[in-house]
Parts: structure tokens; sequence; C-alpha cells
């Protein structure tokens, strides 16, 4: 039997948000437990319920989904913060990431597209519509003015196959997206993963991203 996950869905939209409901409701192992219009509202109802994972808006009143992000992140750093927006804009994107967002994922994505967004980023992963991975690999380059000196792969200790790994993670694919480009199991990928990380030192896609960026590995 799945194991159950804890969804909390915060939106000012009152309509985007039931039908967020809507949708997960045909996942059994999926339970809804909090539902915000802003971030006040989060922050409030956070005292008393904790979700494994938030569906985070960008743009709202009172608090937006960025300053949220980043209250949420510094009280209860194991909660896991997915941005869904209607919005792709460079800034917002980048902003949430650095606010401590595990993803970005646009809410013109199917169900099923945010489920495995979701499942993911609970796995240790971060997930993003491929648009909002090419903004967010363009911003992290263009971020990169200091002319660093550069380290080879080999530095790390990084395998060929781990480097396929990280370029692929680049380009905003999935666990299961890069187990079909590589063909590999999904566990395979995430074994890779969590050695890239440990490797790296870090605990993101975006911060290995980074250092892939200003090393000019990808």
């Amino acid at each position: 039997m799945m194991e159950s996950i804890k969804l909390g869905i915060v939106d000012d939209n009152a309509h985007l948000a039931n039908q967020m409901v809507n949708n997960f409701s045909l996942f059994s192992h999926i339970k809804i437990v909090l539902i915000a219009k802003n971030g006040v509202d989060l922050l409030n109802q956070l005292k008393t319920t904790q979700p494994d994972l938030i569906l985070m808006d960008v743009q709202m009143p009172e608090m937006d989904g960025i300053t949220a992000t980043k209250e949420v992140k510094a009280r209860y750093p194991n909660i896991k913060i997915l941005m869904l927006s209607v919005f792709d804009e460079d800034k917002k994107v980048f902003y949430s990431i650095l606010a401590g967002a595990s993803g970005y994922i646009l809410k013109e994505e199917t169900p099923v597209r945010i489920l495995e967004a979701v499942e993911n980023v609970l796995d240790g992963g971060a997930s993003m519509s491929s648009l909002i991975a090419a903004k967010a690999l363009n911003l992290i380059r263009f971020q990169n003015n200091q002319k660093l000196p550069q380290k080879p792969p080999s530095d790390f200790g990084l395998s060929k196959r781990e480097m396929e790994t990280l370029e692929h993670l680049a380009d905003g694919e999935d666990y299961l997206k890069i187990s079909e480009s590589l063909f590999i199991s999904p566990n395979t990928v995430k074994k890779h993963i969590s050695n890239l990380y440990d490797k790296l030192h870090v605990h993101s896609r975006a911060e290995a991203v980074r250092i892939a960026v200003e090393n000019q590995w990808v």
C-alpha cells in the first residue's frame, strides 16, 4: 500500500484551490490537510497542522508565496514547498528557489504531472516545468558574473554516469524522464543523484546545477 502524503494548498483563488482538491481526490494516497488563502493564513494554520509538502501560489495578497516560502523554511525546515503558479517570470522563479522552494511548476500542467512533481520533491529531488528549468538555468548563468577558477568533474570524483545524470538534471528532467533517457531504472537515477549531492556537498538540484554552470560542465 502506497504511503499517504499530506498536502497543503495555498492559493488566494478559491476556485483554483477547490479544483486542485478535486484533482487530488483522484489519488487515494493524497490527503489535503490544509488550505490557506495567503501566506499569513498559512503560517497561522501551520501552528497546528504541518503537511509533508505545500503547493504554494506565488502572487497573493497580504503575504505572497515567495515571502511565505522563506518564512515556512525558517520555521519548519522539514516541510517541502513546490511553487505552483501561472507565472513564469524570471525573477519569480529565481527568488522562489533562493527562498527555499524545491521546485516550480506551472498550473497548466496535468494533475498527473503535478503529482509526479510532488512525489519527486518528497523523494529528495526537485521538479520544474521544462520552460521554468530553462529560465532557471539562464538565470544562474546570468548571475555567474564572477570569473571563478574552474574545476573539472574529476576534482569532485564524478563518474561518467553521474555527469550524464547531472546534464539531464540541468535540462529540468525528472527521475522518470532521466531513467528513460539513460536506459536505467528510476531507483538507479535516485542513487546517482544522491551520489552527486554527496560529492558536490549540495542538497538540491539548483545547487548542483549552479556548480555545473560555474565550471562550464553544462
